[in-house]
């Protein structure tokens, strides 16, 4: 069975994001223009902690933007190597899918940091894991959230500000970073017993 799948690389809308400040009509500019300016602006300012808002930082600010756009993209790379791995018709390298998942988490966490998302409350979930096959089924169960975070039109659409899709992004943003550290912990205790 094959789980690689299309991957969302290319150009991010993080990347699209106008990086000037200004809203005034200018030459050329139509009432039209600047409220996509203005839309693009506040979508900015919804997805960056820190709005940067000086022509001094707009290096600084691009640094973040090309972070968070690198960031999207492992994740998802990383995603598809890990699930390629634990699907493997060949016998499955736990520490090698216990790798895969912490750096799924490290870019994870990065991406909370940069991102401005809305708090949510994260349920308790257990992953108790004893089996080889229930770790597969966690893995699924984990890579369907990675996808849904991926997919979200917060992040494949241009000028998409919805706060229930922010919420839904942050819940797997949470998700994936709580599950990363307990998949770990499961894969390098599998990898000892096989």
């Amino acid at each position: 069975m094959n789980w690689i799948r299309h991957i969302i690389l290319g150009t991010s809308p993080f990347m699209l994001l106008v990086l000037s400040n200004s809203t005034a009509l200018s030459q050329g500019q139509t009432p039209r223009d600047v409220v996509l300016q203005s839309n693009r602006q506040e979508l900015d300012n919804l997805l960056l902690r820190k709005p940067i808002l000086t022509s001094e930082d707009k290096s600084a600010r691009q640094a973040v933007l090309k972070q968070i756009n690198d960031d999207f993209k492992a994740l998802q790379v990383l995603n598809n190597k890990a699930m390629s791995a634990v699907t493997s018709e060949t016998r499955v390298d736990y520490k090698s899918i216990a790798s895969l998942v912490a750096e799924i988490g490290n870019k994870a966490s990065r991406l909370k940091a940069n991102l401005v998302l809305p708090k949510v409350e994260q349920s308790e979930d257990k992953l108790d894991v004893s089996s080889a096959a229930e770790f597969r089924g966690r893995m699924m169960s984990f890579d369907k959230v990675v996808v849904s975070f991926a997919t979200n039109k917060i992040f494949t659409e241009t000028n998409v500000i919805d706060v229930e899709l922010a919420k839904k992004a942050s819940h797997d943003l949470a998700t994936i970073i709580e599950h990363s550290g307990r998949l770990k912990k499961a894969a390098l205790k599998l990898a000892k017993q096989h």
